[in-house]
């Protein structure tokens, strides 16, 4: 398929996508039910980190995932060693906790048959979301912002990519269908917010994360979008130390008083740290 036809062919089928999500149709292949109860325990106001716990324990490879969470550098200022679930679930906060089980919701994908031909590109961008989460997280308290959501927004900031590659492969082929390259990255922000509204995740991450290729300038106080574009920034230079344009003075980094060399001091310290959490969300 050449250039000309992909781009009337991608607008189409990306249109058709917008408007299922817009009337509440999330179409995913092998969505674990885990994700469901957790949604349905984080509804009630009087919810508890032990009831919050329960479907979690039932997965144990999500449970594992929580307590490797809870214990790593990132999370553990105080090095105290925690076994039980529900401290870990309390220590993470609600926020935390719902993003990173849509997390393993997604993870899980890869595991269906009908994937197993973009199952690399996925995996590429998670690692990229992982790295991501992890920038917003220390860009948040670097810049002293009242951001809990800081670690969602980075870590589901390509839930529109990946909802686009999987809803390319349901064409009735195991192979993904070709997409004008342009016009996904154009519309996977929009994509992303409208997947995320019908997952109940929270308005200020979905406008985060819809705004994160807006090149308008912002106004007024540094906010969760600022850490988002500042967070992706920080990865895409961690991934590329020759490229330059990311740390370039202006933006974000301006508006959170993130100078060149600070970033480069978080970049220095970050390695470590979102390898430890590759580990967590490959356990």
């Amino acid at each position: 398929m050449n250039a000309g036809v992909e781009r009337p062919a991608t607008l189409d089928f990306l249109t058709h996508m917008l408007a299922a999500l817009e009337a509440g149709r999330v179409d995913l292949p092998a969505f674990p039910k885990v994700v469901i109860q957790v949604q349905e325990v984080l509804e009630n106001p009087n919810f508890t980190a032990q009831l919050l716990a329960k479907p979690i324990l039932a997965e144990p490879t999500l449970a594992a995932r929580f307590l490797n969470m809870a214990n790593s550098t990132a999370f553990n200022a105080t090095g105290r060693v925690i076994i039980d679930v529900g401290v870990a679930l309390a220590r993470l906060g609600a926020q935390k906790v719902y993003s990173v089980v849509l997390a393993h919701g997604i993870q899980e994908l890869r595991k269906a048959e009908s994937l197993q031909s973009i199952a690399r590109p996925l995996e590429e961008m998670w690692s990229d979301s992982i790295a991501v989460a992890h920038f917003c997280n220390v860009v948040a308290k670097r810049s002293s912002l009242s951001t809990p959501e800081a670690f969602a927004a980075g870590l589901l900031h390509r839930v529109g990519h990946m909802y686009i590659l999987v809803q390319s492969t349901k064409q009735g082929s195991s192979r993904a269908r070709v997409l004008d390259s342009a016009l996904v990255n154009e519309w996977h922000a929009v994509i992303a917010k409208a997947v995320l509204k019908n997952w109940e995740i929270s308005k200020t991450v979905c406008d985060a994360v819809r705004a994160q290729t807006d090149l308008i300038a912002r106004t007024g106080p540094p906010n969760l979008t600022d850490v988002l574009i500042a967070g992706i920034r920080l990865a895409h230079r961690m991934r590329d130390s020759h490229d330059s344009r990311n740390l370039a003075s202006g933006g974000a980094l301006v508006r959170l008083n993130l100078s060149v060399e600070e970033c480069q001091k978080i970049i220095a310290e970050a390695a470590e740290e979102v390898r430890a959490l590759e580990r967590v969300f490959r356990a």
